[in-house]
């Protein structure tokens, strides 16, 4: 709090001295004896209510400061202060009407506007808050708490690349003001820039983060593939708050992947029990197949209620599918399915003119003449397996065939080539030109991350099903590759992709026509892949896989250029982590199961079976 005086009409230089001192007592002993013989001077009851409140005695501040204000009831400096009081003893309504006067009084009062800023924020008036945020930086604009809040407020109301901007000037203004540097590395966090958001996490000392940006920081690490690095940091989050959630929602995750469902339904339980609200674990029992029909009206109730975040109630809604889908309730099943999608639909919609149109100036740029005249310009030995295809297609399982082969390092979903679009500046027309040795370059340190796990193996795969939309990047860079494209009943694979609580940049998942709209975009890439790439690509039925396992898993390690071992089609007992949906699915034998699985739903997919009938027109 900043002292603001005024000299008085009587010495009070050796209460000053005192203070400087350190001397408390003697400094109020000589305060009250100036106060006795001027007990109205508003300046000296404004210095005292000041000195009270640097010693942490807010009662006597606020009962000086208040008396002050009668004698001078529009004097910025006493309202200001009394500002501060209340916003720090959480009385934020009563702190904002103090700011007001201040910036009324004083428009030039930086840290008023910041104060009445945060204020507003803090009672979830965050679009009021903004503007005197922004006030506040303009006339204090290296001041990185100011920065920093203004970045807070930034994100809060959906202005994120401003958010990043703001947590760096804080930085740049003051290199060891962690709070920023947290509020960065958690912003990042969320853009999915997991890299980043683990730079900065390992620049603050550990003793600096709170519990729960440990716990952000080991999901960040679970997120990157970093399976111990993450129980080290969900460990320490909970050495200092054994009651941590997102910390010991890594675990379970951890414990989930391979496969210790044992572990991870201990750890999902023990969650529910500090947080009744917490849908991640219910939705972990459910994937796991651990949920009890008992837990049907917890699950309607955490989807009902509005005051719990939109992932909250969207995960919810998956899990009380999977109960009621499990007890054959199938019209109420879809019911809180078509709720939890219609959440998440709003959450991110889907932007079919841009898929349209990307799709259209990917298949432009990679033209069979492009491929075939820049053929072999890449990494011209093979290596790389690109399993892909429609998310629920069978990418998880063409990928545990080929794990069974121990020269074949399971990569799973990597994000390496939509990394080197995003690195071009000009995606996809900048392909076109670029120098001739990009490419060889490109593809050794894809490859070399790719193979990073398990250098001393021949073989890497990546199993981004999405990767379709990349197969002239993968016929450029890797003219040996492998492309293992994924095919499966469209209805079936539209309600595998609906009942998945899939991240956000999937968002074509959350509706059935957004999906049917998807489905033939990707039909039509392929189409136009089949006909362009210079590299093979082969096919793999999901159906036929599953009803016919070994002429299907034999024609595919045929292809990869692998010698037939029967015990890839054992994969169920190929040990390795899992991080897809389909961590439960591939811990059982192949079977045709879910095969048809769309039949249950017929009257409710029709919106689906109506829109792919369209897109065949």
């Amino acid at each position: 709090m900043a002292t603001l005086l005024k000299a008085t009409s009587l010495d009070i230089g050796r209460a000053r001295a005192l203070a400087e001192h350190g001397d408390v007592a003697g400094a109020q002993a000589a305060y009250k004896a100036l106060l006795v013989a001027s007990p109205r001077d508003p300046a000296l009851l404004t210095e005292i209510g000041v000195f009270e409140a640097s010693q942490g005695n807010a009662a006597a501040a606020r009962r000086h400061l208040e008396k002050a204000l009668k004698l001078r009831p529009n004097d910025p400096d006493i309202h200001f202060n009394l500002a501060e009081l209340a916003r720090q003893a959480d009385a934020v309504s009563l702190a904002e009407r103090h700011y007001r006067k201040v910036v009324a009084v004083d428009p030039s009062h930086a840290d008023a506007h910041y104060g009445l800023g945060e204020s507003l924020r803090l009672l979830g008036r965050k679009d009021e808050a903004l503007p005197f945020l922004i006030r506040a930086h303009e006339l204090s604009p290296k001041d990185p708490e100011i920065l920093n809040c203004l970045g807070i407020c930034l994100e809060e109301n959906g202005h994120v690349e401003d958010a990043e901007q703001a947590f760096r000037r804080a930085l740049a203004a003051s290199p060891a003001y962690h709070d920023a540097r947290i509020n960065l590395a958690a912003l990042m966090a969320d853009r999915d820039d997991f890299e980043t958001a683990d730079q900065l996490f390992a620049e603050i000392p550990l003793s600096a983060l709170p519990s729960s940006m440990l716990g952000r920081w080991a999901n960040v690490l679970l997120s990157l593939h970093r399976r111990d690095d993450a129980a080290t940091i969900a460990d320490k989050a909970l050495a200092k708050n054994p009651r941590e959630l997102s910390a010991l929602n890594v675990k379970a995750t951890i414990l989930q992947r391979n496969g210790d469902f044992d572990g991870a339904e201990r750890l999902a339980r023990e969650t529910l029990k500090i947080d009744p609200n917490h849908a991640d674990s219910y939705q972990r029992l459910a994937t796991i197949r651990r949920l009890s029909p008992d837990a049907r009206e917890p699950l309607k109730r955490i989807l009902s209620n509005r005051n719990l975040s939109a992932e909250q109630r969207a995960t919810a809604g998956f899990a009380l599918f999977t109960v009621l889908d499990r007890e054959g309730d199938y019209p109420a099943a879809f019911a809180a399915l078509a709720e939890a999608n219609a959440i998440r639909a709003e959450q991110r919609p889907y932007k079919a003119d841009y898929h349209d149109q990307m799709a259209s100036r990917v298949m432009a740029t990679f033209s069979r003449d492009f491929l075939a005249s820049r053929f072999g310009e890449g990494m011209n030995e093979p290596g790389p397996i690109f399993v892909l295809g429609m998310p629920r297609s069978g990418t998880t399982l063409v990928e545990q065939i080929l794990a069974a082969y121990p020269q074949v390092h399971a990569g799973g979903e990597r994000n390496d080539l939509n990394k080197l679009a995003r690195s071009m500046s000009g995606y996809p027309e900048q392909a076109g030109i670029l120098a001739s040795d990009w490419a060889l370059t490109a593809a050794q340190q894809v490859f070399a991350q790719m193979r990073q796990a398990s250098p001393d193996k021949p073989w890497a795969t990546n199993k981004a099903p999405g990767n379709y939309m990349f197969i002239g990047l993968i016929a450029w860079l890797f003219p040996k590759a492998r492309i293992v494209y994924c095919k499966r009943d469209p209805l079936d694979t539209g309600l595998s992709c609906f009942e998945q609580n899939f991240s956000l940049d999937i968002t074509f998942s959350t509706d059935l026509r957004a999906f049917a709209h998807a489905y033939r975009l990707h039909e039509r890439l392929m189409e136009h892949w089949f006909n362009a790439s210079p590299v093979p690509i082969h096919t793999v039925e999901y159906e036929a896989l599953v009803r016919d396992p070994e002429p299907n898993a034999r024609a595919l390690v045929d292809y990869v250029g692998l010698e037939w071992d029967p015990s890839c089609l054992r994969t169920d007992e190929v040990d390795r982590p899992i991080d897809t949906a389909s961590v439960w699915q591939v811990r059982q034998p192949i079977n045709a199961g879910s095969v048809g699985k769309w039949r249950r739903y017929e009257r409710e997919l029709a919106p689906l079976i109506e829109a792919l009938r369209e897109g065949e027109e």
